[in-house]
């Protein structure tokens, strides 16, 4: 079955469950009766489907992205530490928050909508007229995607032993009454659907193949993945690292190029172990990932102007480190590239954009007057005293340095100041070569009269368009990964790149992360190895010194790795640490680490309590079984 996700606004079908509470309520757009859901195969494979469908759009984009829709997966990325919004979140991450914000209650819908239709199709798919082979194949694939949902829940609402109401049969709204059961009894139950689906036969090891047969379907490589995960969130650390080793047997490994993975052509490679599956061939069926990621002058074939809504932050960018020599690398160093930054900052951390400040000459000649004044007036922004940390015969230059020589994974992910992207002209009839310069005079794109090779022909040829995010007054770093280049895509609102929930790295570096907590040092080592090794970069035995080092390593490596991809917040979360990395920088934050941008949101620690999300007040005002979340205050 092609793209399975992808047919889903059409044939969203599922059989006509009564919902248990708000959090179970669904609205399918077409509704077989309960007594026809089953009872053939085409309507078995459409309820199928439906299961399937849960996976998308898990965020609420609203307060965070600049518009009400929801996201994909990447909308996680503002969650963590390595993403940030331009909205305020709703005030997800206020002092303030209580148990009534929006985002728990979608949140915990969103999922136990995911169970509710797996329980029907678990529950269904024995009597249904299919052969037994399919039949064995389609209930491990809905066993696991339960334990997806389930594993969800437990992580974000069920931890520290509160765990999430149990239903692993459909139920209707008078007997959903249920309180929690213990997070080690959801473990205990997310391991079980597992086994369940790795025992069946007939669920293949993998879907790797050309011809994108089986896309988006689960594997028993998918059902070891999650079952390892389960295992490390519970502790059990042997039986983590054993299943990891399993993926590996089931044929997947990581793809030979990092940034090319990313790509479209290679969205079934032998590393892309499960994900959420997109087209753009028609309206609908991709996300607005291209829209809330890309720089400004970034577009597709139908629309220009992309909103550069989420970005990756300046603290995980600083993370990718410099490489020295073919066997070393040391941490990024912002005072090691530009001279004086240390004592600049102990002022005042808005006098570090001094050195982020663009040329005023090309070839010894003015850019043009319209330029000179933009670059004035952030100068004048700059305490007298360090304006001359501003080199007016070019200071662009020792800033690129600053992003030469790192770590290779950077450059595929980000787009760094003063470097070069595909962009498409004013009405997205053409692509466009820009430079990410600040400060710009206005938005322009390459074709409009403000541009700067408009402004001033004599310009040479290498000198490009200034690009810039949608905001262009801000300095933000903007992603290139998942970003389309040029026309490369056919919607601005649909982009058709799969969102990868587990890969092949993902498992290499979880299970590092078993054996760092087996104090097993030199065999954790040598699973990081392989993912640095692919993006050509050393691994030194220094990070892995002692298990304190090298956890911490393991776990940025975790950062680098997976930077854009929604992943890190519910890495962050089950650390422990989103303290620690994600309050700790106050605000969405500037290239240069200021805060000055108006309208951003304020983050505020509620208390280490925020590490188990609370039952939505709700939800415990309608079923007196649940037990409200401690810590929070109802």
């Amino acid at each position: 079955m092609r793209k399975i996700i992808n047919i889903l606004t059409a044939v969203l079908v599922l059989s006509g469950f009564a919902a248990c509470t708000d959090i179970l309520e669904t609205a399918p757009h077409h509704q077989i009766s309960q007594g026809s859901m089953w009872t053939s195969e085409s309507n078995v494979d459409m309820g199928v489907i439906g299961v399937y469908s849960s996976l998308k759009n898990p965020v609420d984009g609203q307060g965070m992205i600049s518009e009400d829709v929801k996201t994909g997966h990447y909308g996680y990325e503002a969650f963590g530490m390595t993403g940030q919004a331009q909205g305020p979140m709703d005030q997800l991450f206020a002092s303030g928050v209580t148990p009534g914000n929006g985002r728990f209650g979608f949140t915990l819908k969103l999922c136990f909508d995911g169970v509710h239709r797996a329980n029907d199709a678990i529950a269904h798919i024995p009597a249904a007229p299919i052969n037994d082979t399919k039949k064995g194949r389609l209930l491990a694939e809905c066993k696991f995607l339960r334990a997806f949902f389930y594993s969800r829940l437990n992580e974000l609402f069920g931890s520290n032993g509160v765990g999430v109401p149990l239903y692993t049969e459909p139920v209707d709204n008078p007997n959903c009454n249920k309180g929690q059961s213990s997070e080690a009894e959801v473990w205990t139950q997310i391991i079980q659907d597992l086994t369940d689906a790795i025992n069946e036969p007939n669920l293949p090891n993998n879907y790797i193949s050309k011809d994108g047969k089986g896309e988006g379907r689960v594997t028993k490589g998918a059902a070891y993945t999650l079952r390892g995960r389960a295992y490390l969130m519970s502790k059990e650390y042997d039986k983590a690292a054993a299943d990891f080793a399993k993926v590996a047997e089931c044929g997947y490994k990581l793809f030979p190029n990092y940034q090319a993975l990313f790509k479209q052509a290679n969205e079934n490679c032998e590393e892309m172990i499960f994900s959420v599956q997109y087209v753009d061939t028609e309206v609908n069926y991709g996300i607005p990932l291209q829209k809330h990621y890309g720089a400004h002058q970034s577009g597709s074939k139908d629309s220009r102007g992309c909103w550069t809504t989420l970005q990756p932050t300046p603290a995980a960018v600083d993370l990718y480190e410099v490489i020295v020599d073919a066997n070393t690398v040391k941490p990024f160093a912002w005072e090691d590239f530009l001279p004086g930054w240390n004592e600049v900052s102990a002022v005042h951390t808005k006098n570090r954009r001094v050195y982020f400040i663009r040329d005023k000459f090309v070839n010894g000649e003015p850019i043009h007057t319209t330029v000179t004044n933009v670059i004035n007036t952030e100068l004048n922004a700059v305490a007298a005293d360090y304006r001359t940390y501003y080199l007016p015969e070019g200071n662009e230059a020792r800033l690129k340095a600053a992003y030469n020589n790192r770590d290779p994974r950077l450059a595929c992910c980000v787009v760094t100041p003063y470097t070069n992207f595909k962009g498409v002209n004013s009405n997205s009839s053409a692509a466009a070569d820009y430079t990410f310069r600040w400060p710009v005079t206005a938005r322009y794109y390459s074709d409009e009269v403000g541009a700067e090779r408009n402004l001033n022909p004599s310009l040479p040829k290498e000198y490009l368009n200034s690009g810039c995010t949608s905001a262009q007054a801000q300095f933000k770093y903007m992603y290139r990964k998942f970003v389309g280049e040029g026309l490369e895509f056919n919607y601005r609102m649909y982009s058709p790149l799969d969102e990868p929930i587990f890969r092949y790295a993902d498992v290499l570096l979880m299970w590092a992360e078993a054996l760092v907590e087996q104090n097993k040092l030199s065999d954790a080592m040598a699973k990081v190895k392989q993912v640095r090794d692919r993006a050509g970069i050393p691994t030194m035995s220094s990070s892995f010194a002692n298990q304190t080092t090298a956890r911490n390593y393991v776990r940025d490596e975790h950062r680098r790795e997976f930077l854009g991809e929604g992943k890190n917040f519910f890495d962050e979360m089950r650390w422990k640490t989103l303290k620690d990395t994600k309050y700790s920088q106050g605000t969405p934050k500037l290239i240069w680490g200021g805060t000055e941008a108006i309208g951003n949101p304020v983050y505020q620690w509620p208390g280490d309590f925020f590490y188990t999300w609370p039952v939505p007040r709700g939800e415990v005002e309608m079923n007196p079984n649940l037990a409200k979340t401690p810590g929070w205050t109802y």
